[in-house]
């Protein structure tokens, strides 16, 4: 068996993705979706490359599964074992009670649900996104065969596409005409005549004033010891305070401590979870941004937290990613409030630091874009946060 899609969106999900080699908290060179092998300080890739090769390293999991276990699964299970597998190493899926308990022919359902929330921890402590995921790999795996929805096939639509005004079929359509309540009869005559009208495609209203009133929040000050790593968190309370001030009881650092209760500060889940949990319920995480997603969220008077690249050239950006709050925009720039300072849009890193320099940026449409869309004009990272 092979993962589907829905179990690589799952293992990217948790995974997430790093275009810049890191040390992994187990001390291993890491880039893109988890890959490990051969990489070295300075690697770079992109997201694209990066889904390359999360693919070929999903086969070596694959094949282990498909060795190991020795019993029939759906595809659901398989998925959710791959992504257990990736994540933890085909040894623990080797030696675990897991692989024991499901080659032993017991009900799977039940195995998946007290098997996998053990192997939660890290350190000897339980770890938020390791439980998070144990759940999400035992919800799929007990979801059972997907299914695939038939469509409802209409007699009548059928016969009339094969009508051909033999006399039998005369009659049929006759005697039906007949059976019919006048009312139901005359409103198919209506639909049956009606003119498809042409489709009017309203533009977007424009409700707006820019720059919107949204709080400031200088990452630099923290007083949690992330300040250098928060700008996630720092942008994301920008726009929740503004949307919703009583749901935001304080600064940034307050926002922080609440995504930790969910996970890392640099983790989209954590930052959702986080945002839903303030009552934002229709907060999501996007990596398929335009240009035009963005304009249309300021327009409606929503603050826009976005994902960029802000080292190297304009030309050619990198870096790990750096969050900031877009709070307007006109015809050639969006206005930002950029929670570690004013940045040089042409060359990365920054110009000013200071508390108030990253304040209602204005950084031009063209340039920012390409430190946003990195290969496409829709694979921009933001959060809809309403």
């Amino acid at each position: 068996m092979k993962t589907s899609q829905a179990g690589v969106d799952l293992i990217k999900e948790f995974e997430g993705f790093r275009s810049d080699a890191y040390l992994c908290p187990a001390g291993v060179w890491t880039i893109g979706y988890g890959h490990t092998a051969g990489v070295k300080p300075g690697d770079y890739v992109s997201r694209e490359r990066g889904e390359e090769m999360l693919r070929e390293d999903l086969k070596y999991y694959e094949d282990a599964v498909n060795d190991l276990i020795t019993v029939p699964l759906v595809q659901n299970e398989f998925d959710a074992l791959v992504s257990f597998t990736y994540n933890l190493g085909v040894g623990a899926l080797g030696e675990s009670t897991l692989r024991k308990r499901l080659n032993a022919g017991e009900p799977k359902c039940p195995v998946f649900q007290q098997e996998l929330p053990k192997w939660v921890k890290a350190g000897g402590q339980a770890l938020v996104g390791l439980v998070r995921r144990r759940e999400a790999e035992a919800d799929l795996a007990c979801a059972g065969p997907v299914e695939e929805e038939q469509p409802e096939i209409s007699f009548l639509e059928t016969a009339a596409f094969y009508y051909a005004s033999e006399p039998h079929q005369k009659q049929a359509w006759r005697d039906l005409e007949r059976e019919l309540d006048p009312v139901v009869l005359e409103q198919f005559k209506k639909a049956y005549r009606a003119v498809q009208e042409p489709q009017v495609i309203e533009s977007r209203p424009v409700t707006a004033k820019f720059p919107l009133d949204v709080p400031y929040f200088y990452q630099r000050d923290s007083k949690t010891g992330h300040g250098e790593r928060m700008c996630f968190s720092s942008s994301m309370a920008m726009a929740l305070d503004y949307l919703d001030p009583d749901a935001i009881e304080g600064d940034d650092d307050w926002y922080l401590n609440i995504v930790f209760k969910y996970g890392d500060s640099v983790s989209s889940e954590a930052q959702i979870a986080a945002a839903r949990s303030l009552g934002f319920d229709e907060a999501e995480f996007r990596m398929d941004g335009s240009r035009e997603n963005l304009e249309e969220l300021l327009d409606f008077g929503v603050p826009v937290p976005i994902g960029i690249l802000h080292h190297g050239s304009v030309d050619h950006p990198t870096g790990g990613g750096h969050w900031i709050c877009l709070v307007g925009h006109n015809d050639t720039e969006f206005i930002v409030h950029d929670p570690f300072g004013r940045m040089d849009l042409d060359n990365g890193g920054y110009i000013a630091t200071g508390p108030v320099d990253g304040k209602f940026i204005r950084y031009t449409k063209e340039k920012l874009l390409k430190r946003w869309l990195i290969a496409s004009d829709h694979d921009g990272w933001f959060v809809r946060v309403a």
